[in-house]
């Protein structure tokens, strides 16, 4: 919620904005952490806590419900579930051009496509199977008999070299290569998936009421992506392993070689724009593929749940 903190006794009291993250401090949050670090938020004359989720966050649920003012959505299903139920909630930056959810087989699977793996078995969570699954079986041919449950334990996938594994770019990966496995990736967003992810949301009522904080906030939060890509991310990485002390350095590592080699935050129009962008006509297709597939109605406008105006104009 909004309150003023003093941040000198001749400086003008700088807002108080927190800013609720979907997990634990990660590298995927690196870009907020380094705006923090390097006090751009505080330049922007914002003092800022990033609240770190976990396991039982739902900040959908707590945004669509007014608890909270600012948070992180994490992929485009989200967005598009509060577009859908009415909810008074805008996208107003989205940190990930390309979602970083992946399809990983064993080596020497063959062609490195969903075509040429479509008749493998796959382990899924929930998650995938009620949003990502119906566009991959729309798209490349896959059925349900394919699907097996995905306990969040790599051991089966491990264990049958033919199988598949849906997991997230810097999670699954990693810790398959820390198995002895160096897997083939896929990643959904190469193969056509057309979804922001990493986004940011907040309520209706506080954009109405405090459309210059979100302005600052979300521009400062640009620089600090783009610092975090392309500079030195120490300073950002010292916050994330502050409020996450379980984080270590060869994860946050791994995290930002894949985000920075695979162009999940800064490619497409990010690479004019700069990080965070996002187009009406990128959201108009967002929507067209996922109503194809039968998860929205066709009638559902998207327009209902993004505002454009808080981004730096490139």
């Amino acid at each position: 919620m909004l309150a003023l903190t003093s941040a000198s006794a001749h400086a003008e009291p700088l807002i108080h904005v927190v800013f609720h993250t979907d997990w634990k401090a990660q590298a995927e949050h690196g870009g907020f952490y380094e705006a923090l670090a390097l006090g751009l938020y505080k330049k922007a004359g914002l003092n800022v806590t990033i609240k770190p989720g976990g396991p039982q966050t739902d900040n959908t649920r707590l945004l669509a419900a007014g608890a909270i003012d600012l948070a992180m959505v994490s992929d485009s299903f989200q967005a598009l579930n509060l577009a859908a139920k009415g909810a008074d909630v805008k996208i107003i930056m989205a940190s990930f051009q390309k979602d970083p959810e992946t399809i990983m087989a064993h080596p020497g699977a063959g062609a490195q496509s969903l075509t040429a793996w479509h008749d493998r078995p796959i382990y899924m969570d929930d998650a995938f199977k009620f949003s990502y699954w119906p566009w991959v079986k729309a798209k490349f041919g896959f059925t349900d008999r394919q699907s097996r449950p995905y306990a969040f334990s790599l051991t089966p996938w491990l264990q049958d070299t033919r199988a598949l594994q849906e997991g997230y770019l810097s999670s699954e990966p990693f810790t398959a290569t820390k198995g002895g496995v160096t897997p083939q990736l896929v990643v959904l967003a190469d193969a056509g998936y057309p979804g922001y992810a990493g986004m940011v949301a907040t309520t209706g009522k506080y954009l109405r009421a405090h459309p210059d904080v979100l302005r600052k906030f979300v521009q400062a939060s640009q620089a600090g992506w783009a610092a975090y890509l392309t500079g030195d991310p120490s300073a950002g990485n010292a916050l994330i392993k502050r409020d996450n002390p379980e984080m270590k350095d060869e994860l946050l590592k791994y995290a930002l070689m894949q985000m920075r080699s695979k162009g999940i935050v800064i490619s497409g129009d990010a690479v004019r724009a700069g990080p965070g962008v996002m187009t009406a006509a990128r959201w108009a297709t967002i929507h067209r593929e996922m109503s194809a597939v039968g998860l929205y109605p066709k009638t559902l406008d998207p327009r209902t749940i993004y505002d454009l105006e808080f981004l730096a104009k490139p």
